[in-house]
């Protein structure tokens, strides 16, 4: 089944993976998993320099057709994260904006994060954000009511957090889940589905970190419908990159 994946990385990361951390890794994964577009993210934008992560990004996505971008930006340096959003989300190949509590040190409900949310609303339609930080369900409640036309995507469902984050989706529409982790519960995917229903869910892998088929298996294992699946494989995703 033809798939979208709505949260990769390119780059390495300090772990022992073979054949990872390159534009053309990306690619071979999202051959073999027929996944026609993936949206990434830079490593070094992450976890050291926005900018040249995000030029690196821009590269690749121009490179290699499955690739399409997110603008990293970082809430500690709102003016450069403007600058940056200024300058690669008009183009064609990047598609929303990723935010990271944890690697910028800035928990999510932080002023920095109140004051960047606007800027990246006012600019694009899609956010992916790993959260962290206390009440996170409050923040991104607050996030969802203030920015109606910004869909964010919630990188690895909170974790442990998923039933509250479902939860909220119920409230807020505009709220997705993206179950990409390294932690398979079983319950996770089904308790989504029965709360805020398959249109609130994307399918994302964190490639090449972690290869598509753990993500793949938690989905093909919780019982879905065909058409449930190509909501959350495709369909989804597709409405949110805006592809017809």
């Amino acid at each position: 089944m033809k798939k979208i994946d709505m949260h990769g990385h390119l780059g390495y990361w300090a772990f022992p993976i073979p054949g990872a951390g390159t534009a053309e890794s990306l690619a071979r994964l999202c051959e073999k998993y027929d996944i026609e577009y993936l949206a990434a993210s830079a490593t070094q934008a992450l976890t050291y320099d926005m900018q040249a992560g995000n030029q690196e990004m821009a590269e690749a996505a121009v490179a290699h057709r499955p690739i399409l971008a997110y603008c990293y930006c970082n809430p500690n340096f709102l003016e450069r994260s403007c600058a940056e959003m200024d300058r690669y989300l008009p183009l064609d190949d990047f598609v929303g904006v990723k935010i990271h509590a944890g690697y910028s040190s800035c928990p999510t409900g932080d002023p920095r994060m109140y004051e960047l949310m606007p800027e990246i609303a006012a600019r694009t339609t899609l956010v992916k954000i790993h959260t962290g930080g206390a009440d996170v369900i409050g923040h991104l409640g607050r996030f969802a009511k203030s920015h109606a036309s910004l869909n964010i995507i919630v990188a690895h469902a909170m974790g442990a957090g998923y039933a509250a984050l479902a939860d909220l989706a119920v409230e807020h529409r505009n709220i997705y889940l993206d179950f990409c982790s390294s932690w398979a519960w079983h319950g996770k995917v089904e308790y989504a589905i029965r709360t805020c229903g398959p249109e609130q869910v994307v399918f994302g892998s964190d490639m090449d970190l972690i290869d598509p088929a753990f993500t793949l298996g938690m989905f093909e294992g919780a019982g879905l419908t065909d058409e449930q699946k190509r909501m959350i494989y495709y369909d989804n995703g597709a409405r949110l990159l805006g592809l017809s």
